[in-house]
């Protein structure tokens, strides 16, 4: 067993579901953990703490990013291929004329 890195999770705050009603429970990455190459020992790395946390987190495995639905909207893809290149520009942009 190599050096697994985990998630530490935890509880900040519960919230009720629009579809069903009932209160659910909403979790935050707080941390990594790694647990040692012969599986006995498990160190705990905490990035933040959140507000009002009573102490209590998880070890997760780390989830799997989700692949993203579509690459680009049809729509976007349009409005992005009509735009000109930067050499293409007309004028150069002079930053003067930005009001911050």
């Amino acid at each position: 067993m190599a050096d697994e890195r985990r998630e530490v999770r935890a509880k900040i705050r519960t919230y009720k579901d629009k579809q069903t009603g009932e209160d659910k429970n909403f979790y935050a990455t707080i941390g990594t953990a790694w647990v040692s190459e012969h599986g006995t020992k498990i160190k705990v790395s905490l990035d933040t703490t959140p507000v009002n946390w009573d102490g209590t987190f998880f070890i997760n495995e780390p989830y799997e990013k989700k692949e993203p639905k579509s690459e680009t909207h049809p729509f976007n893809k349009q409005v992005n291929d009509n735009l000109p290149a930067d050499d293409e520009l007309e004028q150069p942009i002079d930053l003067k004329d930005i009001p911050f």
